[in-house]
């Protein structure tokens, strides 16, 4: 059997044993932005899909596991400070990447943009959207 014809198999095979396929469907803007996103990164698709599944896997493992070292200490006052947060820096090639259009229109949008960047981002890029787009007679 040829090397190629056997690495076939022995590729084959351990798919088959090793792995466990995840359908996606997104929308094709969607796609185009995750793809965009991922390039940006310097990483392909695949790779930038499963590092988001697992820094997400990530923070909801650490925000059960503070839950559940809260409930064991049995404090009597809650527990009111929030973790910080730690975003993206924003660059600006960032900046060039943003459809403020989309930004003035969209609250998705503007959700997808204050998690990756942060509340102060979103705020200084509304700022921006609403001198370009607001209605100048008001």
């Amino acid at each position: 059997m040829p090397a190629n014809e056997a690495k076939k198999k022995y590729d084959l095979q351990y798919a088959k044993d090793k792995l466990k396929r995840i359908p996606l469907d997104v929308k094709k803007e969607k796609y185009a932005e995750i793809k965009a996103a991922a390039e940006s990164a310097g990483e392909p698709i695949n790779g930038y899909i499963k590092k988001a599944i697992d820094e997400r896997m990530g923070r909801s493992a650490a925000s059960q596991g503070a839950t559940q070292q809260t409930t064991k200490l049995q404090s009597p006052k809650p527990h009111t400070s929030k973790p910080e947060k730690c975003y993206k820096p924003f660059a600006e090639a960032d900046a060039a990447k943003v459809n403020l259009q989309k930004l003035w229109t969209s609250v998705r949008y503007q959700l997808d943009i204050s998690q990756a960047f942060g509340a102060d981002v979103l705020a200084e890029l509304l700022e921006k959207a609403r001198q370009l787009f607001d209605d100048p007679r008001k």
